[in-house]
């Protein structure tokens, strides 16, 4: 379906995701919708504009948005290093250390509900790699997609673009719905009393330190720098490991932390600038990720694929909840970790950042790309006992 603004319209199209993203952020100041998220916000707004066809769509077309392209490529690199500044990783281990266990038990939730849904759900003849894909994902995230249905042969399925457009789908539900547990006050049984849940607010924070041009000008160079030193360093470590996946981020991630940890004192000064740019980022990307939302693809399938994932996710949270108590996890680290399992690090860091966790921003990041270490493995796994 073609849209009112074009895929090669760059500015028009740039225009609305700085419009989406400016629209969630200012809605969470201005307090419009309660206790939801100004990031849900932005997410809901794109995805409305992109399923009417005013915005085009970021996934199941086959037509190629530059503009989105551009956010995929730079905005998750450059805002990493950003997010992470003033990241000791001493206090974060120590305060945080219970996300990575949520997260185990995320990933558990997942491959038990993947042969729930297999079965009561027939996918056809290769439900097996079908199965085995889909886990995959929701262990790790998106890169996973990709490796396990390349390891599988999967990519020459006839369901390989329509579990894409699902997979983007029921995600992006499902990371709605994260959005709004906090405020589904019936769950607060299941939430542990005695995790700390430090909710800071990011106008106070910002006025810790004035932003000036200087913060602004230094802060994007190192965050560029060491986006740039990830992706150049990524391909040698590829080949010396032999891997396919994409290590950049992991190596950015690594790289940030060491710049962070080594000159805490000189980096401290740009906290607040280079937060404040890096979350703004994360919002932009996020409006992408709503404009990936194909509903026209969802529907093209049937039923059966979208009811697979929503068992699949519907198990895992439960899992996640019913255990949530016993090992002492809070609500955040409850829907931060599932975000990290059901769609990766780069949502993970930023519903953290836009919750006001920022000291969960990193342990985000790490358990997410732990899922793509794992993802695979598993995926493949489970697809060799269902095939």
């Amino acid at each position: 379906m073609n849209s009112i603004i074009q895929a090669d319209q760059h500015f028009i199209v740039l225009t609305m995701v700085l419009a989406a993203a400016a629209f969630g952020i200012w809605s969470e100041h201005k307090k419009w919708f309660g206790k939801v998220s100004g990031i849900l916000v932005t997410m809901i707004s794109m995805s409305i504009l992109a399923m009417v066809g005013f915005v085009p769509v970021g996934s199941g077309t086959g037509v190629s948005v530059p503009v989105y392209d551009m956010v995929f490529d730079y905005f998750i690199p450059i805002s990493i290093p950003l997010l992470l500044f003033s990241s000791n990783i001493v206090k974060i281990i120590k305060e945080s250390g219970k996300l990575l266990i949520a997260f185990v038990i995320g990933a558990i939730g997942v491959v038990i509900g993947c042969f729930i849904a297999f079965y009561f759900i027939d996918l056809g003849d290769d439900a097996g790699n079908t199965a085995g894909v889909i886990a995959a994902t929701l262990v790790g995230g998106s890169i996973n997609f990709v490796a396990t249905g390349e390891t599988l042969n999967f990519s020459t399925n006839p369901y390989f673009s329509a579990t894409i457009a699902v997979d983007n789908f029921a995600a992006n539900l499902y990371v709605l719905f994260l959005f709004l547990v906090p405020a589904l006050t019936f769950l607060n049984r299941f939430w542990s009393k005695k995790g700390k849940i430090d909710v800071v607010n990011t106008e106070v924070a910002s006025e810790q330190k004035a932003i000036s041009i200087e913060r602004i000008a230094v802060a994007l160079f190192l965050a560029v720098f060491i986006a740039a030193a990830g992706g150049f360093f990524a391909p040698y470590l590829q080949r010396a490991i032999g891997t396919d996946l994409n290590l950049s981020i992991l190596l950015i991630t690594v790289f940030s932390l060491v710049v962070a940890n080594l000159f805490p004192k000189k980096l401290q000064a740009l906290e607040s600038t280079s937060f404040s740019i890096g979350l703004w980022m994360m919002y932009a990307f996020l409006a992408v990720i709503g404009a990936s939302t194909n509903i026209y693809e969802v529907l093209k399938v049937g039923p059966s694929l979208l009811l697979f994932y929503m068992i699949i996710m519907a198990f895992h949270f439960l899992f996640l909840t019913l255990t949530a108590r016993f090992f002492k996890l809070n609500v955040y680290e409850v829907i931060i970790s599932s975000a990290a399992n059901i769609m990766g690090p780069s949502v993970a860091a930023p519903m953290a950042a836009s919750l006001g966790q920022k000291r969960m921003v990193t342990p985000a990041i790490l358990v997410g790309i732990l899922g793509y270490v794992i993802g695979t493995f598993i995926g493949v796994s489970i697809a060799m006992v269902l095939g």
